[in-house]
């Protein structure tokens, strides 16, 4: 046997240790910091975080690297009021709630580094790079593990990654069976396409729900001809949409329509 294959050997042998370990620790409190150690000894990451996406409310935060100066707790708080609306991965998880392996660059819009959340919020929690491992569950909701990173993550680290997810994934949906009750999340965001129920199809300035999923896309970093992709419709008819809604907010610029927004936090 050469020394590449040995290697190998005992690389495989590690794994197997390591999610025996993780199934003694699948009841615990204790479970996803042992799966971020676990996770740390074979790739870098700089943060982690254990949430669910749910459909028709903000997402649930099951456990985090938990920063020392509470800077994630605040920015956590952010997240769940009305920043997941703008999250490329959760935008990607309503649309196709698959179980499998997400990369930044599978989700990102092409202009998502130029955008508010980016620089108010994904460079400052996340900084360069995010991967995250997706497990569907039976109601309907998505139970994600996201790696942030300062560096980009290389293939060597996306190909252990994708060998591991069938296991790690597998294990997250057992765990989700013995995680304790949460305080009630934080009430939907009126753009939440669930979240406006004052006045059906509209929200309170008076944009549709078009209207809204368009300025959604624009804050999330899509350029007009993806947004047109996305939704399927023609690029003269996202330029309208992009026309009625500033005209309805009063606003010229995608900065003042991020701090409207964000107005509406709940």
């Amino acid at each position: 046997m050469s020394t590449e294959e040995s290697a190998d050997v005992l690389t495989s042998l590690g794994w197997h240790r390591d999610f025996s370990l993780l199934l003694r620790e699948l009841e615990k409190e204790t479970f996803w910091r042992s799966t971020s150690r676990v996770l740390s000894r074979h790739l870098c990451f700089n943060t982690w975080v254990a949430l669910v996406f749910h459909r028709d409310h903000p997402p649930t935060i099951l456990a985090d690297s938990d920063e020392d100066d509470g800077a994630d707790e605040m920015l956590f708080q952010d997240y769940q009021k009305g920043l997941y609306l703008l999250d490329p991965f959760y935008v990607a998880a309503r649309a196709t709630p698959v179980c499998t392996l997400v990369t930044l660059d599978d989700v990102a819009p092409e202009q998502f580094t130029q955008t508010e959340y980016y620089q108010r919020y994904f460079r400052r929690n996340i900084v360069a790079d995010e991967v995250q491992l997706n497990q569907p569950l039976e109601n309907g909701s998505l139970l994600c593990l996201s790696l942030g990173s300062v560096e980009t993550f290389n293939t060597a680290a996306l190909g252990l990654l994708q060998l591991i997810q069938p296991w790690l994934c597998e294990l997250m949906r057992l765990r989700i069976a013995h995680e304790t009750s949460r305080s009630h999340p934080p009430r939907v965001h009126p753009w939440h396409p669930m979240g406006d129920q004052q006045l059906p199809g509209t929200s309170r300035h008076g944009l549709t729900e078009r209207e809204r999923e368009v300025s959604q896309l624009m804050l999330g970093g899509c350029s007009t001809k993806e947004i047109a992709r996305r939704l399927g419709i023609s690029i003269e008819t996202v330029r309208a949409h992009k026309k009625h809604l500033y005209s309805k907010l009063g606003i010229n610029t995608q900065a003042e329509l991020f701090s409207r927004f964000w107005q509406e936090q709940p």
